[in-house]
């Protein structure tokens, strides 16, 4: 029994490195694509609204549509379609091209996501929830880093850099077939509003939104920023990787820490430690030794806010509820990936490349009264 259930987690962490490396990959490096084609930063940020609708358009039926076919089945195919996917984005390198496909990219990442986030709530005990989350948000956190590691092995264009991920995902997909296809927890006759788990906690799903919206723009664009600032393209994807190590070793201490304190006070913390790094990286990041150094501590403690969340909404709901919980997370992230970019690529256009930390830092301040007020107004647990 204990040996199945590892198996599980086993899988399911797997799955969670493949949608990272889906993003952590295809956003920087469609970005840097499209910006040597000449085409605008609004037009960039536009083509990831495309890429993150998927996810919020399948939210309303996902969870049913999960619990139908099996999570595994749902899991397995998903990582399928997100390679065949990447290989098409790769062999047809038009703006045009990769609306539909990165669509469909999109669908699979978030089908796959909200499948993975149901099964490891089942699977933790609300005692080990902290550190489970933890090592599940490190493992997405070292497929962020492959990401741009990719990138500076492979360089940016042709479909070399397309194929090896592709590969990859496909290689990080095998502990998926030690997962049963069976119903879950979740799969009762029962549907649950998707509006009614929104007014029961509305500052995770706000925070979700944020988080989505902070996290995209900046792989999206640091490496534009970085190229302003002078530390050149390789130097710039190095840093994103520094920043994704940090979640996928801070995380671990920070996931046991969520075991023994309040979680929506280290919650807070995160929260404003992030809006305050966010708003001193144009000072820190060019330093040789200092700019590793506060990159690493940043994503550490950034990738913390998603884990949380996810941690809350195990500690908070149980069967359908959970399984409609995990869909409208997942779905928050997609409507906050549209948001973010698109915003950012925006500004980024209006006040110059430089402004893109400082805007990220205005959404995390702009969340804020959404977290005082909703704790306030619905206390929880925690």
């Amino acid at each position: 029994m204990l040996i199945g259930r590892n198996k599980s987690l086993a899988a399911v962490i797997a799955s969670m490195v493949i949608v990272n490396l889906v993003y952590g990959l295809t956003l920087p490096l469609l970005s840097l694509v499209l910006d040597a084609q000449g085409v605008s930063k609004t037009a960039i940020g536009l083509s990831i609204v495309i890429q993150a609708s998927a996810g919020v358009l399948i939210a309303p039926f996902a969870s049913r549509f999960i619990v139908r076919v099996g999570p595994a089945r749902i899991m397995q195919l998903s990582t399928l379609v997100a390679a065949s996917t990447l290989i098409l984005l790769g062999t047809w390198q038009n703006v045009v091209a990769w609306f539909p496909l990165r669509f469909l990219l999109g669908g699979a990442a978030a089908i796959l996501w909200s499948a993975s986030e149901i099964v490891i709530n089942e699977l933790a005990d609300d005692n080990w929830r902290g550190r489970i989350i933890g090592v599940y948000g490190s493992a997405g956190a070292a497929g962020f880093a492959l990401g741009p590691l990719v990138l500076v092995a492979t360089g940016t264009s042709g479909l070399l850099p397309f194929a090896v991920t592709a590969g990859l995902i496909i290689l990080a997909s095998v502990p998926l077939l030690w997962l049963r296809n069976k119903p879950s927890a979740a799969a009762d006759r029962s549907h649950t509003s998707l509006l009614h788990i929104f007014r029961l906690v509305p500052y995770i799903m706000l925070l979700n939104l944020t988080y989505a919206a902070a996290i995209e723009a900046f792989v999206a664009f640091f490496p534009l920023f970085g190229i302003h600032l002078g530390l050149g393209e390789a130097r710039s994807l190095s840093l994103l990787t520094t920043f994704a190590l940090g979640g996928v070793f801070l995380q671990l201490p920070l996931g046991w820490l969520a075991d023994h304190v309040r979680r929506h006070s280290l919650l807070l913390w995160c929260i404003l430690l992030t809006m305050i790094g966010f708003a001193a990286m144009p000072l820190l990041i060019t330093k040789p030794v200092a700019g590793p150094v506060f990159a690493f501590a940043l994503g550490g403690i950034e990738g913390m806010i998603y884990a949380l969340g996810i941690i809350l909404l195990g500690q908070r709901f149980r069967s359908s509820e959970l399984a409609a919980a995990s869909v409208l997370y997942t779905g928050m992230w997609g409507a906050g990936m549209m948001l973010g970019p698109f915003l950012i690529g925006a500004g980024m256009d209006l006040f110059g490349d430089a402004s893109m930390a400082w805007l990220i830092a205005a959404f995390y301040l702009c969340y804020l009264p959404a977290f005082w007020f909703s704790r306030r107004t619905r206390p929880a647990v925690g």
